[in-house]
Order: C-alpha cells, then structure tokens, then sequence
C-alpha cells in the first residue's frame, strides 16, 4: 500500500499480549507415581480432558521430585481457549478417578489469588453505612391516605387517593413497569411485577429494585401471610421443579416442588399452597393425603413416631387453614358405605378437634371467619328422590368448648348465590334466589355472640337484583352488586340501621375493590372481562361519587394493603366506641381542606376574572385606534354611530288554509 501521507494511517495500537493464564488449569489430588508409570498416567489425564477441550501441544505438565523421580501429585493443563479451561473446571472438579484419588480442579488465576493473599491478617476497611428507605413510609402520611396502583395499555402508575385534591397526579408511574399483571404483598410491603426472566419486587419512597427472583416464563406468584415467602410458578420446561418457594429476604431459593402432572391439561391449582397464619406451616393437597411442610426446614412435619410424613386422610378434597391459628378444616366426600365428614385438625399435633359426617352430600363449601371465631360450611345434599338439592349451612363455633354445631336449612326452592362473613364483627350475609317466585333476596343474620351465642335473623332484603355482596374492612356497610352481564348495579347498606345509603350503577363493572379503611371503595370495568368502557369510578363508603377515570385496555386497580393493626381486639372495640371523639379532629382537618379547596377555587375564578376584563380592556382600545381605518374602507362612513343606520322593518304575513268538520257526539 502506497504512503500518502497521511499520519492517521499509522496510528493503530499495538497489538497486546495476553500474559493471563486464565486458559490454563491446575488438576490435584492425582496418584504419585514412579518415573515407570509416569507416561501412563500423563495419558490417562490427557484422554479423560481431551474431551473437554483441546489441549496445546507441550500444554500438559506434571511435574516430579528431582529425588525420587516420583510425581508430586499434579499437573499443569493449557487449553486452547478460556471457556475450555472454564468448562474443565466445572466438569473435572470432584471427579473420582479411583477410590482413593479424588480430582480438584482449580483456574491458574485462582491460584494465583489465592497465593497472592499475604500470610498476615489486615483489617479490611468497614463499608461507608447507607441507610435503607423505610419500606413502611407511606402508613407515615400525615393525611392518613391510601395508595393503589393502576395497570392500563403500557402503563403502571402508583397514586395517592385524594378525592378532595383536583388536578392530582401520580406519585409514581412507569411504562412497560410488568410485562404481565401486578401483585402486592399481603401487607403492602413489596409490589410484585412479571418478567420474561423471572418476578422483581419494588417498594420504598423511591420504588427501587429490592429483589430479583430468576424464574423463566413465570405466569403465577403468591406471598406467605407475612411476606417471607414467596412461591412461582412457570409452566415452562420441566415439570417436576417448575414451583419454587423463595425466601423473600434474601432472594434465596429454598426448595423446588413438583408443578403440574401429566394428564391434567397444563392447568395448575392456584395457590398451589396454603400457608398458616404465622408462616410456620404451608400444605399441599396430595392423593389420599395433605402434604404438610416446616418452613423452617422445608421438610415435611414430624407425626407421633417423630418421622417426617404426610397427614394421610383418605379421599380428602379440599383443606382451609384458620385465618388465626394453625388448625385446618377439610372435608372428604361419602364413599362406599363412608359418610362424608368435615374434620377440624390442629397442625402439627394432628390432633382432632371436631369431626361431623354428613351424608347425600353434592358439594360443600367452606369460609372461615376472618378473625377464626367461626366457621360456615355450605352443603348441598340430595333429597331422597335424587331429583333436587337442599342447601344448609353448618356453622362451627371455635371459640366454645367441645367446638358446638348449628345447622341452619333452606328449603328446595332456594338456591344460595352468595355467602359473606361480617369482617371484625358477629354477622354474615346471604344471597338467595327463590324459585318458586324468581325473585332473589338478601338475608342478615347474627351469631349472637362469639361465645355461647345463637344464630338469629336480623332482616331480609327483599326483591334485590345483585350477584354479589362486599363488606366494608370494618365492618357496618354492605356493597349488593350485580355483576352479572353488563348490568352493574350498586347498592350500599347499613346494617347498623337496616337502611340503604346509597344507590348506582356502573355499567359493566367486573371488580369491585374495598379500601382497607373502608373509607372508600373502587369498581372498574377490567380489558380481560369486557373490551369497551374500560376504567374506574371512586365511591365514598355511602355511595357518593367521587371520580371516573376512563383508560383504553384498562387492566388493574389494586388497593395497596395495610399490615395488621397493633392493637388488641380490646382497644379496637374502645376505639369504635369513642370514635365520635376521635373523629372530631378529623373532621376539623376535612373542615380546613375543604375551605382550602373552596380558597384555591375562589382565587382561580377570580384570575380568570380579572384576564377576561383585562382582554375587553385590550381588544377595546385596540377597536378604539382603528376607527379611522373603518371610516376609511367605508367611503367615509361612520360605523360606530348606531344613528346612521335605517332600520327597516319587513312583516311577510301568508293565510293558512283550514277546514272547519263538525263531530257529532
């Protein structure tokens, strides 16, 4: 090539030599050897990493004693390339040669390391202290707000709720946040979102990364109770380790399960496991059987021989745990000449508590109270021709000893749509349709008290068009709604007074959304159910509207969880009953914010005002100096002067033509 000279031509770097010995071994744990069997054992190693890699020629060196001629143990192995030598190390360390002689495999450069570390200890530096967001934050606001988030099109956006603050916006907002839905913790902690690669977990003031769980293709995702355990699912690759409990502190993976079986559709049951209240205990239904694990250790529980086993049930289909104590109830259908029975067992004593069997029984449900003074076991069972089903309720008394039963029945013709325990309270709701009248009411009933009481009816609502019944968190206001198509009626109840509060419809609403408060409540029209009228309304907890946001591929709202309160049963009933005086402060504040608002309001029209005066003031004189440019066009004309116009006055006036008939009466 001819030199132009041009200096740039020249100014290659050098190329550098790699003087690393990151492509080179070091094999110990080899037999010693005499200088006889020397070559032997050089072309035993030299077979057996040959199929890793290609080795240089000279690459393999295994030195010897200068005395004896023996060898020393080990070798040098050089390899072609960096990801052979990799490679080698993986496959070869810890494989057996003999029973006696055991490879260790280590890179050159870890060697090297290793040996570099000086024989005296030097005290390392402590790391500068960061300190960590407080995850709890946002239960410090002042206002004593609530958080949700909303999932639409692209978009995730965390807000605060404030109904009286206009023009808000979100606290925290991202795009392509989760490539599938969004999940929080049971108490608010994390925010779960899905990826290709596996879940993330996000909270603090800054909604940074916490956590990152790799588990490809993951569809589903729970929390134990108390978030320190996580547990996903991927239906992709093999079956066998596809559920995976996590550790949510650390991110550790504690123990892989068997996700779906052959035969059963790819279909998984979620929650694949149901976790006791403290987090000491998850279970798994299995064949005749529950599968009862520590999570301390992820073994299954110890029985009476102090072996680790299944709790075995014959034929059990379905377990709860109580909402607050380790005791599970569960039901095995009738079978040959068995009756069908539910049991109450305490965990991991597998003592029986209670056990009642039933028979003709069609199907049977279980709802335990949230604070697990009671249980309610729907049973439909057959009547003697086989030809109808009779529904009664068996409602278990846990706080009582011996554990006491009452049955409450229905007749042929009631068929029960819904079911619903009062939260923190002594009542539950019913929603029936009649039959024989084709009308469906809504019944309220009370259990008297949590001890030693009896079940009572307190009113039926009659001729409700609802599907569906929502308590407030705490208790006192009931949410009918209709959920059913595209109808969306709303009822609110107090049944405190046994009187409606409230009444509306939201077309085609498909979720309905308490806040933990029971301040307020949310309902929204889901993509995944209905594909138009896509969005949220806010409610206040009487039913007044608040706010209707509208998004295309609305998705999700989600309120953001409360962690249980500190107080006792006790002082929360002292709390309620004093809440007029407690209350007065709050309402103060309300007091002040709303005259804010009613300022800020004032103060806005008033600006408005005064630029719309300012405007006629501009366009005014800005009419006044092009007089004489109008005179002007018109001829000399005046144009402001009404004087010299003519009205004149045209009245055009046309006779209708008409027919007089006369009607004899």
């Amino acid at each position: 090539m001819a030199d132009d000279g041009d200096p740039d031509l020249f100014d290659e770097e050098e190329p550098q030599v790699d003087t690393s010995f990151r492509h080179a071994i070091i094999v110990d744990g080899l037999p010693i050897v005499p200088q006889e069997k020397h070559d032997k054992l050089l072309g035993v190693i030299r077979k057996f990493f040959t199929q890793v890699g290609s080795i240089l020629a000279n690459g393999l060196d295994m030195p010897t004693d200068p005395k004896t001629r023996q060898s020393l143990g080990y070798a040098f192995i050089e390899f072609s390339s960096e990801e052979e030598a990799t490679a080698a190390v993986a496959k070869a360390n810890g494989y057996k040669l003999d029973k006696s002689h055991t490879f260790v495999v280590n890179s050159f450069e870890d060697f090297a390391k290793y040996t570099s570390i000086p024989d005296e200890e030097v005290e390392a530096p402590p790391p500068p202290y960061v300190p960590k967001e407080n995850l709890t934050s946002w239960l410090l606001d002042g206002a004593a707000r609530d958080q949700y988030v909303v999932r639409y099109n692209e978009e995730c956006e965390i807000w605060w709720n404030d109904p009286t603050k206009p023009d808000q916006q979100p606290e925290y907002s991202r795009r392509g946040w989760s490539d599938n839905y969004v999940s929080w913790s049971p108490r608010g902690t994390y925010l779960a979102t899905f990826h290709r690669l596996g879940i993330m977990l996000w909270g603090g003031a800054s909604w940074k990364k916490l956590l990152k769980l790799s588990h490809g293709g993951v569809k589903l995702l729970d929390f134990s109770p108390s978030e320190k355990f996580i547990v996903t699912w991927s239906p992709e690759g093999e079956q066998k380790e596809a559920l995976v409990v996590w550790s949510t502190s650390t991110g550790a993976k504690l123990r892989a399960f068997q996700g779906t079986k052959e035969g059963e559709g790819g279909e998984m049951e979620w929650p694949a496991f149901r976790w006791s209240h403290d987090d000491a205990l998850f279970a798994r239904l299995g064949e005749d059987c529950i599968y009862v694990y520590e999570s301390s250790s992820m073994k299954l529980i110890k029985d009476k021989q102090d072996k680790r086993s299944s709790v075995k049930v014959d034929g059990v289909r379905q377990f709860l745990w109580s909402p607050t104590e380790n005791i599970v109830s569960l039901w095995v259908p009738e079978h040959l000449n068995q009756p069908a029975k539910v049991v109450l067992m305490e965990l991991p004593s597998r003592n029986e508590l209670r056990q009642k069997n039933m028979v003709s029984v069609a199907d049977l449900r279980m709802t335990w109270h949230d604070q697990g003074h009671f249980l309610c076991v729907k049973v439909d069972k057959h009547s003697k021709s086989k030809k109808t089903l009779n529904s009664a309720f068996e409602l278990f008394r846990l706080r009582d000893k011996g554990v006491p039963i009452e049955v409450q029945e229905f007749s042929k013709d009631i068929t029960i749509v819904a079911f619903a325990w009062e939260p923190k309270g002594l009542r539950f709701t019913v929603v029936h349709a009649d039959g024989s009248s084709n009308r469906t009411d809504v019944s309220l009933h009370t259990m008297g008290s949590k001890h030693n009481g009896r079940v009572s009816l307190l009113k039926t609502f009659e001729k409700k068009v609802c599907n569906g019944v929502f308590w407030s968190p705490v208790g006192g206001i009931l949410l009918l709604a209709n959920l059913k198509g595209t109808a969306g009626q709303l009822e609110w109840v107090d049944v405190n007074v046994m009187q409606t509060i409230g009444e509306a419809e939201h077309f085609m609403c498909s979720d309905i959304e308490w806040d933990p408060t029971g301040r307020f409540v949310a309902t929204s029209v889901s993509h995944w159910r209905h594909q138009m009228e896509n969005g949220y309304n806010m409610w206040s907890s009487h039913g007044r509207p608040l706010g209707h946001i509208k998004h295309d591929k609305f998705y999700q709202l989600l309120w953001r969880p409360r962690p249980p309160t500190l107080l006792t049963e006790h002082k929360e009933k002292e709390v309620r009953r004093n809440l007029r005086d407690y209350s007065k402060t709050y309402e103060e504040e309300d007091l002040r914010a709303k005259r804010s608002l009613q300022g800020d309001m004032l103060k806005q029209r008033k600006e408005k005002h005064e630029a719309f005066e300012a405007f006629l003031r501009e366009t005014s004189a800005l009419y006044a100096e092009q007089r004489a440019a109008r005179v002007g066009l018109r001829g000399g004309m005046e144009s402001d002067n009404e004087s010299a116009y003519t009205l004149i006055e045209d009245v055009d006036e046309a006779e209708l033509s008409y027919k007089e008939e006369v009607i004899d009466v």
